[in-house]
């Protein structure tokens, strides 16, 4: 085994010890050294957003859209032009590469302290094959996010288990089975690169809870990018905060007067919210907002 092949082997071992968002400064790292380089970059982006962006070492700043537009126009690499010098390191190269699966492509560069350390042709290619295993590891440790999220539903851990990782223009980077699944029961197509359909302004807002089509969405931001969870619509969806609140307090058996106690509000102000809500939810007894409550977790345990 040549250094080449000990190196994407051992890319792929990080894959099963690193999670996802140590993995790539980790892989970058690695890539760096073994090429002799004094400075690394790695973007993956969608053409039209950027979604994960690593420097090596960590406190090197570097524009992602700077990488993106580099003038490849077909090529597969290209020496660094001179507006792309990093702290005084003018020698370098970059590489692009297509993900095997969507929309998504990779740019490494890596930057070299002087002009004789510029790697040879033979050094190049093997950074190429090198670059192409990086990218699709990094993929798949999206993948095992992805799958590490399903397995959090099947705890029965509400919210958990339909979801994607996108970036800010909807690109999907990973999926689940099941998120795909709600997509294309909605829209129409589960297999697309992007979601079906712009992301809200108040997606990217501190709750990020948004709805679209028939369906609900929470999106959080994780690292560089942001994870997506859809459900499909709840009886308590028509409540206001505080009845939620307050129903999913009474649904799980406390009493009036220790959700009064817990929310800082009168026993009565409670009453009169349970009213409120069972008129909305069309129930009568307590037991029927117990079912309601549970409900939704004994859908996600099956």
């Amino acid at each position: 085994m040549n250094d080449t092949d000990r190196l994407i082997r051992s890319l792929y071992a990080h894959v099963s010890i690193e999670d996802w968002e140590h993995f790539r400064p980790r892989a970058l790292d690695e890539v760096a050294r073994a090429f002799g380089a004094s400075a690394a970059a790695w973007v993956t982006h969608s053409g039209s957003a950027w979604g994960e962006l690593t420097a090596w070492p960590a406190n090197v700043t570097v524009a992602p859209q700077k990488l993106m537009t580099l003038p490849f126009r077909g090529a597969r690499d290209l020496p660094l032009p001179p507006d792309m010098a990093l702290n005084g390191l003018r020698q370098g190269v970059a590489l692009a590469y297509p993900h095997q699966d969507g929309g998504l492509s990779s740019v490494v560069v890596l930057w070299f302290g002087a002009k004789d350390k510029q790697p040879a042709a033979s050094a190049i290619e093997a950074l190429h094959r090198v670059a192409e295993h990086m990218s699709e590891a990094s993929a798949l440790s999206l993948s095992l996010y992805i799958q590490r999220d399903a397995w959090l539903s099947s705890l029965g851990r509400p919210n958990r288990g339909t979801s994607a990782l996108v970036d800010s223009s909807g690109t999907i980077y990973a999926a689940s089975r099941r998120f795909r699944e709600l997509i294309r029961d909605s829209f129409g197509n589960g297999d697309a690169t992007a979601l079906p359909f712009r992301l809200p302004e108040e997606a990217f807002t501190d709750h990020g809870l948004f709805g679209e089509g028939n369906l609900r969405f929470r999106m959080s931001r994780i690292g560089d990018l942001y994870l997506v969870n859809a459900r499909k619509p709840l009886p308590l969806d028509g409540l206001s905060p505080r009845e939620q609140q307050i129903a999913r307090a009474l649904g799980n058996g406390k009493t009036f007067k220790t959700v009064a106690r817990q929310c800082g509000i009168a026993v009565s102000t409670v009453a009169n919210h349970a009213s409120r809500i069972y008129r909305k939810l069309g129930i009568y007894r307590r037991e029927d907002l117990v079912e309601l409550i549970r409900a939704p977790r004994e859908t996600m345990r099956h």
